[in-house]
Order: C-alpha cells, then sequence, then structure tokens
C-alpha cells in the first residue's frame, strides 16, 4: 500500500496559516484548489488544498477525511494573491480564503436535475401504453432529451408515465448538471456592432491595448466625463486582450451596474461573458465560478467580490467608477477592490485601467507622479455637450422660518421639463421621510435601543427605523417620556420628496428609488428599466441614481439638498461631494436634447460646489491636494483604523487605551527618519454603540507604508492580551471612513 501524501490545506477558519495533513491514497488526488473536509479539534470543517509539502510538523499529523471536489476552485496562481490579501490586511488566511470562494466555509456539489432521453427499441412500443406516455415517447423523439421540467411544461404531471416508460427500456433517465446563465435573455441578443470611435477614444484604446500587447503590468488612469465613451474603449481593449489569448475582468461599483454592462460584453463576445456577484443566489454564483476557473468563461463582468475570480491568464482589468466607496468592503476582510485590482494585475502582468469621470485624489495623485499613465476624454460622444449647472442658494428662496423642499426655480423647471415630455431625476443622498422625530416640550429625541443615532421616520410604513441595525418600532402618538402630543418632524428624506413632488405635480408619473424600494438590485434594475421606458416622469432616489446609468430622455437633474455630505467629520467629505454632485450631474442632457442641473445649497461658495458647477476637476483637485497636504491626510500618508467594541463599555475603553499605550511604546522605539507612526486617539467612535456593542477607534497615520504595517503587525501578535475578554479588535487598513 502506497503511502499517503502530506499536504497543506487551508481551513475556512480564523486561523493565520494553513495546516498540514496526510492525503491517504484511497481518497484519489486533490490538485491545489481542490475542496477536502478535515478535521481540526472534534470539528470536520472544509478546507482547500493549498500545495504538497514535504514538512512533517511536530505534532501528530490527521489525515483527510474526505475529498469533496476533483475540480479545483482555484489555480496555484492565486496562491500568492490570497496571501498578499491576509498579510497586507493583516487578516487570517482562512477567512481570505472564506470570503473570495462562493459558499464561504461550506461545501455544496453542483445542482443537477433529471433529464429524460428516448431510446429507439429495436422490437414495437409494448401495446399498452396510455396516451400520456405516448405523448411523452412522441416528444421526446421530435425534441431529443430533455429536462423534467420541460417536459411538465408541456405534458402536466408526467412522472408516473416516465417511470413507466423507463421501466420498459423506452427512456432513460439520468442528471446533469444545472446550468446558470445569469445574462439570459428571452431573446437572442443580436452583435453589438463597434461604432466609430472618436479620436481620443481611439487614442486612449490604442494605449491600453499597447499595454496588453506588452503583457506586462501597466496601471492607467482614464480620466473621462460623463457619457464620454469609456465603455466603448473598455470594450475595445477586450478585444484585444482576447485576441491574446488572455482573459478579462470588468468591476463595477454597484451589481445593478453589472446587468447592462454585461449585456454590452455578451453582445460582442458572446457565451464567453458572465456575471459574477453577490446579487446572484449561492447556487448561480458558484456554477459561475466552476466555469471560471475551469476556463470556459473569458470574460467576467462583476461588481466589488468579482476581483477574486478565477480567471487564469488575466490580460486586461478594469476597474470602472473607480473613485467609487462602494468598492470598500466594510465587515469582514476590510479589503478595498481597487486596490487590490492593482496588485492582481502586477502579479499576472495585466493591464489595469481604472476609469472615472472624478478620479479619486489619490489615484490622480498617482499619475500627476507618474505611477500610472494618464489618459483623458475630455469631450462628450452625444449630441450635447456637459450639461449647464445651476446653483441655488435656499437662503434667497427662504419661506418665511422656513426653508423649502423645492425651491421655486425648481419647480418651475420641473414644470417646464413636463410640459417637453422629457425626463427628470431628483436627487437626494438621505431615505426615508424626516431623520429625526423630537419633542418640543422636553427635547426628547427617539432614539435606536442599540445604536447610539436617532430613529429615522418612515411615513409610509409608519416605522421609526434605525439604518444602522435596522430595528424598527410604530411611531408613537404622543411622547415616550413627557407623554406631550407636540412631536415634532426635523429633516427631510427621498420618501417625503416624492410625496411633496407628487402634492405639486399629481399629474406626473412619480417613483422613488432608495433601499426601500428596490432592497435588491434587481428591483433596482427593474425600476431603472421602467424609467428608461419612460413608464415614469420623475424619479426621486439616493446615490443609486449617481453611478453610471443612461437615461437619455432625462433633461433635468435636480439635488435637493447638496449640503448633506458637506460637512461630514470625514477627512475626504469634500471629495465625496464633489464626486456625488458631479456624476448625478452627468445623468442630464445624454440624448438629443440638452441638459441642465439645479442645486439646491445653503453653501454655495465651498470650492467643491463651485467646482461642480464649473465641471472643473482641476480646480477642484487642486484645493483639496492643499488641504490634504496641511492636515497630513492621504495621499501624503498611509492610514489604519483600529476598531474596538463589546458589550461593556468599561472593557472596551480599557482595551482601547491599553493598546495606545502599547502602541505608542513600539512607535518611539521604531521612530526616525520617515518611520514614524502617529496615533490620533484612542477616542469613542463616531457612532460608539452599534448593534449592541460599544466602540472605541484609534487612527494611525504615517507618512510610509512600511512602517505602519509593522507596526500593526506587532498589534496581531499581542492582540489577545491586550484586548482581552469580551471585546473585538479589528485592523482596517486604508478605511473607507472613519465611523
Amino acid at each position: 500500500m502506497s503511502e499517503a501524501e502530506l499536504i497543506d490545506v487551508v481551513v475556512t477558519l480564523p486561523l493565520p496559516h494553513p495546516l498540514t495533513y496526510r492525503l491517504p491514497p484511497e481518497l484519489g488526488p486533490a490538485p491545489v484548489g481542490a475542496a477536502v473536509r478535515v478535521p481540526v479539534g472534534r470539528r470536520q470543517v472544509v478546507g482547500y488544498v493549498w500545495r504538497p509539502t514535504a514538512t512533517v510538523p511536530d505534532a501528530a499529523l490527521k489525515s483527510v477525511t474526505a475529498v469533496l471536489d476533483s475540480v479545483p476552485r482555484f489555480g496555484p496562481d492565486l496562491l500568492s494573491f490570497f496571501q498578499w490579501l491576509a498579510e497586507y490586511y493583516h487578516y487570517p488566511l482562512g477567512e481570505v480564503v472564506r470570503t473570495a470562494i462562493p459558499g464561504g466555509g461550506g461545501h455544496r456539489q453542483p445542482q443537477a436535475e433529471q433529464w429524460i432521453g428516448r431510446i429507439i427499441p429495436s422490437p414495437p412500443p409494448p401495446p399498452r401504453l396510455g396516451p400520456k406516455a405516448r405523448a411523452l415517447l412522441a416528444l421526446l423523439e421530435e425534441a431529443g432529451p430533455c429536462p423534467v421540467g420541460e417536459l411538465a411544461r408541456q405534458i402536466p404531471r408526467p412522472h408516473a408515465s416516465l417511470k413507466r416508460l423507463a421501466q420498459c427500456g423506452l427512456v432513460e433517465i439520468s442528471r446533469r448538471p444545472v446550468r446558470h446563465d445569469p445574462l439570459a435573455a428571452p431573446t437572442l441578443l443580436p452583435p453589438l456592432l463597434p461604432f466609430t470611435l472618436s479620436s481620443e477614444q481611439a487614442a486612449a484604446a490604442a494605449a491600453i491595448s499597447d499595454g496588453v500587447a506588452r503583457g506586462a503590468f501597466s496601471p492607467f488612469l482614464l480620466h473621462g466625463v460623463t457619457a464620454s465613451g469609456k465603455t466603448e474603449v473598455y470594450l475595445t481593449a477586450a478585444r484585444e486582450a482576447l485576441a491574446a489569448g488572455r482573459t478579462v475582468l470588468v468591476l463595477l461599483p454597484e451589481i445593478a451596474l453589472t446587468h447592462p454592462v454585461g449585456v454590452a460584453f455578451r453582445q460582442r463576445f458572446g457565451p464567453e461573458v458572465t456575471l459574477l456577484h453577490s446579487g446572484l443566489s449561492e447556487a448561480a454564483r458558484l456554477d459561475q465560478w466552476r466555469r471560471i476557473a475551469a476556463g470556459e468563461i473569458r470574460v467576467v463582468v462583476g461588481a466589488r467580490s468579482a476581483v477574486f475570480a478565477p480567471l487564469d491568464r488575466l490580460g486586461l482589468i478594469v476597474v470602472d467608477e473607480e473613485h467609487d466607496p462602494a468598492y470598500k468592503h466594510e465587515g469582514g476582510l476590510p479589503y478595498q477592490a481597487r486596490d487590490v485590482a492593482l496588485y492582481r494585475g502586477s502579479l499576472t502582468g495585466a493591464t489595469v485601467v481604472l476609469g472615472s469621470a472624478t478620479p479619486s485624489v489619490t489615484t490622480f495623485y498617482r499619475a500627476q507622479k507618474g505611477l500610472c499613465h494618464y489618459l483623458e476624454l475630455s469631450r462628450r460622444v452625444t449630441p450635447q455637450p456637459l450639461p449647464q449647472v445651476h446653483l441655488l442658494n435656499l437662503r434667497e428662496y427662504r419661506q418665511g422660518r422656513r426653508l423649502p423642499l423645492i425651491s421655486t426655480p425648481l419647480r418651475l423647471a420641473l414644470a417646464q421639463t413636463l410640459a417637453r415630455e422629457e425626463q427628470a431625476l431628483l436627487f437626494l443622498n438621505r431615505r426615508g421621510y424626516a431623520n429625526v422625530l423630537f419633542c418640543l416640550f422636553c427635547g426628547h429625541v427617539c432614539q435606536c435601543v442599540h445604536c447610539s443615532v436617532s430613529l429615522t421616520l418612515h411615513q409610509g410604513p409608519g416605522q421609526l427605523r434605525c439604518h444602522y441595525c435596522g430595528f424598527a418600532q410604530a411611531i408613537p402618538p404622543v411622547c415616550p417620556e413627557c407623554r406631550s402630543p407636540a412631536l415634532k418632524r426635523y429633516g427631510v428624506g427621498t420618501e417625503q420628496v416624492e410625496q411633496e413632488v407628487a402634492r405639486l405635480f399629481p399629474q406626473a408619473r412619480v417613483a422613488r428609488v432608495d433601499r426601500d424600494t428596490a432592497p435588491h438590485s434587481r428591483q433596482a434594475v427593474a425600476l431603472f428599466e421602467e424609467f428608461r421606458a419612460k413608464q415614469w416622469d420623475i424619479l426621486v432616489g439616493t446615490q443609486m441614481l449617481s453611478k453610471g446609468h443612461d437615461f437619455p430622455q432625462v433633461t433635468l437633474v435636480g439635488v435637493v439638498a447638496a449640503d448633506l455630505s458637506l460637512y461630514f467629520p470625514e477627512y475626504h467629505a469634500g471629495e465625496r461631494t464633489f464626486q456625488l454632485l458631479s456624476q448625478v450631474a452627468g445623468r442630464a442632457g445624454r440624448g438629443e436634447e440638452p441638459g441642465q442641473v439645479l442645486i439646491q445649497t445653503l453653501h454655495p461658495e465651498h470650492y467643491a460646489l463651485q467646482a461642480a458647477r464649473d465641471h472643473d476637476y482641476a480646480r477642484f483637485y487642486a484645493a483639496e491636494l492643499a488641504g490634504r497636504r496641511e492636515l497630513g491626510y492621504p495621499p501624503f500618508s498611509r492610514l489604519a483604523l483600529v476598531r474596538f467594541q463589546g458589550g461593556d463599555a468599561g472593557r472596551v475603553e480599557r482595551a482601547a487605551r491599553r493598546t495606545a499605550a502599547y502602541l505608542s511604546t513600539w512607535a518611539r522605539k521604531m521612530g526616525g527618519a520617515g518611520n514614524s507612526v502617529q496615533l490620533l486617539g484612542p477616542t469613542p467612535a463616531p457612532v460608539a454603540r452599534l448593534k449592541g456593542q460599544h466602540r472605541w477607534h484609534l487612527l494611525l497615520k504615517s507618512p510610509r507604508r512600511q512602517p505602519l504595517h509593522r507596526l500593526l503587525a506587532r498589534l496581531r501578535e499581542d492582540q489577545p492580551k491586550l484586548t482581552g475578554p469580551g471585546v473585538g479588535l479589528q485592523i482596517d487598513v486604508d478605511p473607507g471612513d472613519l465611523r
């Protein structure tokens, strides 16, 4: 009997490194990336073969219990990629793999369905077949093998007759894997023919294609105004990559955007294109993953999580709307998909294109420093130029002591748009009806019982809801504290805007798109398709409206309250505001008619709003960069946020202070030219209690990456004795926000 092979297995548990097991020969081969079941302590868990090994640890080795799937979920080329993710984000390797592979720590076999095939007999069929059995035989003879479900749609309840036919040897029942196609359409899509590129598009496509042809890592920033035809540049570059035998990955910030872009790629390149995102069912996502790993798929279009797709020979990675904060994963492995895409491109020798009309300050800074190639699309390819943008100072339209929800100029513009039978978008980045419900008599504010935030009023369902944890309660008729009926609503949300617009324009067809009306991507896609088909005149919504959608009939965009994100306690509040306003403004005038944008604000003098009005990215960038340089924030530093949380407020505070003192000592030891790490805090988090957990923050800032990561590695090593029981610690490298 041959000896057992030794293999390293990464298990989907919070462990920092693989474990070594014996692979009994009777279990058969288990290549790198294959799923196996292994014992860990008294548990049986799923793991993935990491690599064969000859190193025998001191401890007695256990054996693999079962090889669950001989088809690898990933190849050897992804090992260094997963290892880098674990090291860069200071996250357990097993949890990295759990995050990356569909199905998490579980293991699923491919779904199968029954197929029926007709066996043509030599003798004539038995004469005792009933009419249903004869009809089934005739159908199978005409159509060939097909699923039971398809037969049942034509002949009701066929199962008993099929069983009888199988017993007679006239049909054969087999099982085949279920195939899922996220881009399946009721009719065959016609090929999307290339159109003539503009001179700027052609130059950008040629530069990117040259990068693909070199076969070495080539990062690009494609800075193109809204409607400048960036997607066509991506398609042209993808054609060159595929022709060179390489594969293509296209990332988008929202699931709702993946389908129209996926359709465009499917029309151009056929069935080798698929979607991959967390909005698919687990079975569909796993099926796509398997097809990608098997080499059946060469183009993947997806959201953030598609950056892990097991594509072989990656030649082109596109990160569209690279500035979007949705690329940062919150909770679990806190990866930034844009940065991960760049590193993956460097591993595979791929060309990486970061596209945006409003590049992140850090990305643009890197381009200015020559760390990535800069390409510009300065003009729209649509018939109309960029829309005119007007800032409306709400102080000039005050109605007594009240500020108007819809100012007079915006109301008149809406009326004119409706009269021309055109469409309008109204943007407000806050859902619900009102932000706060409080008592005028005693000042009590209705707050969440689990989080240190006020409850948002939702008028339609008659509820107060927490937008952090989901807690909900009925709207109280009187103050819970003093029993006064003097409850006052404060603030505004999309629900209130929708109601006000319907009141002002009763003849208009008004719809709303936010996380309340479209909690799932398919509902958002349906709403956008209805709007594109002119079933709605006015669409009210949150930032879901701003991201890459093409509505040719929209000639008016109204921003109800531009100041909501302007003075948020974040170093990049001005950047987020400029990007949101510029992106939503870009939805106007993309068709035959010119567009206009009206922005309601209390601070029209702010540089972010002035730059958005003038479509002047350079002006915004110069002002924003000066502020970042003065305060030492990215791109002039690297950040890491250490979060502490637990059910006992005192324990959490003590753990945060103990950790801060420990890190301060090590930071002084490591100090020196270019090696300094500054500690800010510890302090209670802006949302000091979330989902019943008390929270403290400690921000680490360094001009260089290496000293920051050395200090974080020291923290990870000594974390258990610093935090103690009952306190969790999360390291967030390159945090997306500081909440």
